[in-house]
């Protein structure tokens, strides 16, 4: 169970980077069009706002990696990074719909995975 949580979050990780590179304009695809708004179109962040919004994103993807890699290495700061994580997580998934509508599902799992390991012991 260790293992699958530690990909789970490695996985979410890689998947908040999208939201690095399409505002950064590093790469866009059909299914992820470069856009400075947020909250469905209805705010337009600018360039500018839109690149801020892309280094939260990736801030979460480093961060995702690396509570990932603390799992695995059972370091004991592992769970409380988990949790803030996804504590932060929902706030780009949530502003950047309907594009990361699956990411709010993710953290839902995720947050019940972490939750409901540690307590019963299945992630020792």
């Amino acid at each position: 169970m260790r293992w699958l949580l530690a990909g789970l979050l490695i996985a979410h990780g890689i998947a908040h980077v999208v939201g690095f590179v399409v505002p950064w304009k590093i790469l866009t695809s059909k299914e992820m069009p470069y856009r400075t708004t947020i909250l469905a179109s209805s705010v337009d962040l600018g360039e500018t706002g839109a690149r801020l919004m892309g280094r939260m994103w990736l801030g979460v993807a480093v961060g995702f990696a690396i509570a990932g890699a603390g799992l695995l290495a059972r370091a004991s700061w592992w769970y409380g990074a988990a949790l803030a994580l996804v504590s932060v997580s929902v706030a780009p998934c949530v502003v950047g719909r309907p594009d990361s509508r699956l990411g709010i599902l993710a953290n839902a799992v995720i947050l019940a995975v972490v939750i409901t390991g540690t307590r019963l012991g299945w992630l020792v």
